[in-house]
């Protein structure tokens, strides 16, 4: 997880807490509720919940204290402390107080023996196809989709409509060859086509994920891709895509706005560089839209693929990557009946009621993974990433397959690659031995 995420959570969060806790009369109101803390007080459920997310901290923090007020239920929120989840749930499981609710990504595989089977709940059938294939275990669903996010070319529409002499079309862009041309216009109208952060997560997590994801449209054959590299069956400097892939990094390192000091960037430069539309493209995510709003709020932002080749027809072309980043849990092991009641309903409503739905899609920024919101987001970017979903242009979030230490070794591999200290087949060499030894 990013520092800078670490470090705001661990001040947000605290200040949630210490909100949370203001005109209450106990101190059981202000401790952590697990196994040994109270199951209720006053009356009303207390349940505790561990959120990693710390661009919507404030904002959750409001609508759990909004819905104290109307149900029975005290809600409590956990901060991370500096400590990843794994951490934070070890010691909080040793010590007796498991969180009610947990937000687990790669965590929850190894979590799936504590937690409660959720595939009864009414959003269930709401979840929007694929979403809850990780989170399931045969007939069992483990975990509620948090939101969809997606991740790639995201444009600043006033700059790409400058560099094209009127309203620039996003469907004009099929192939990496339409891409270059576009990069030259975006030079010569005087802006930076393309801003690369170097941040391990992003280019190990993120854009290794237009490789693996576009090794084929079946998903069979694209987790079978994984297997076989693992078993040392994959020859990478023979894969199509691989080269294909590596001739688009290549493009973009050349056109990249700190392409001299490619390392020295930090998250905030990227979201500086879109919003004040010094540069025309950034590789990253829909979670930067609120840094991107409050820059500049009148900016208007939108997704393109990552084209990997000169034929249109390629598969991901046409495509940005989306999925599930985290999901819902509930603790089976040390919380009560009760408590994990006032936990599905808390949970239930989130994502059922009008008022749930506007924090989620308003507050949060979230897109939404269920087809029953009323409410829908008014963005240029999310808007884009609804048509993407619904059209199925979409692909897989495979890096959510990786191996725990797989984003930050194949991230730090790719660093060296655009600092230019190691070549394509340097590259090749190093994922290959990762992935034999990826456990």
């Amino acid at each position: 997880m990013r520092k800078w995420m670490l470090f705001m959570i661990t001040l947000l969060l605290s200040a949630a807490i210490t909100a949370c806790g203001s005109g209450r009369n106990n101190e059981s109101d202000t401790q952590p509720m697990g196994e040994s803390a109270s199951v209720t007080t006053g009356g009303k459920s207390n349940i505790t919940i561990l959120i990693g997310k710390p661009e919507i901290a404030k904002q959750f923090e409001q609508m759990a204290g909004e819905y104290s007020k109307m149900y029975k239920t005290n809600i409590t929120l956990i901060p991370l402390g500096g400590q990843t989840a794994y951490e934070k749930l070890a010691t909080l499981y040793a010590s007796g107080n498991a969180p009610t609710i947990m937000m687990l990504g790669s965590e929850l595989p190894s979590m799936k023996g504590k937690l409660l089977d959720l595939s009864n709940q009414p959003w269930v059938k709401h979840a929007l196809p694929g979403t809850l294939d990780y989170a399931k275990d045969g007939d069992k669903v483990y975990g509620m989709p948090v939101n969809v996010e997606a991740f790639g070319m995201m444009y600043n529409k006033a700059v790409l409509d400058k560099a094209a002499g009127g309203s620039f079309d996003p469907s004009s862009i099929k192939t990496r060859d339409d891409l270059k041309k576009l990069f030259d216009q975006i030079t010569a109208s005087g802006e930076s086509a393309f801003h690369f952060s170097p941040m391990d997560w992003s280019l190990g997590a993120h854009f290794t994920n237009m490789m693996f994801g576009t090794q084929s449209d079946d998903r069979s054959q694209r987790h079978q891709f994984l297997a076989d590299l693992k078993a040392g069956k994959v020859k990478l400097a023979d894969n199509p895509v691989f080269n294909g892939w590596l001739d688009t990094f290549d493009m973009l390192k050349e056109y990249n706005q700190f392409k001299k000091a490619p390392l020295a960037p930090v998250y905030d430069d990227g979201t500086l560089a879109l919003a004040n539309g010094k540069a025309g493209f950034w590789f990253m995510g829909n979670w930067a839209y609120p840094q991107l709003k409050e820059i500049n709020p009148q900016g208007q932002y939108g997704f393109l693929p990552v084209p990997i080749s000169d034929n249109a027809g390629d598969y991901g072309n046409t495509q940005i990557s989306a999925g599930v980043p985290s999901y819902w849990t509930i603790d089976a092991t040390k919380s009560t009946p009760q408590q994990q009641k006032a936990a599905k309903d808390f949970l239930n409503w989130m994502v059922s009621d009008p008022q749930g739905q506007d924090y989620y899609v308003n507050e949060f920024s979230f897109i939404p993974a269920y087809d029953n919101f009323t409410v829908k987001p008014d963005d240029l970017l999310s808007r884009t990433v609804m048509e993407y979903l619904a059209s199925g242009k979409t692909l897989e979030a495979v890096g959510s397959y990786f191996p725990a230490d797989g984003w930050p070794n194949m991230g730090a591999t790719l660093q060296k690659y655009l600092f230019g200290i190691i070549d394509r087949a340097e590259v090749a060499k190093e994922f290959e031995a990762y992935w034999k030894n990826a456990k």
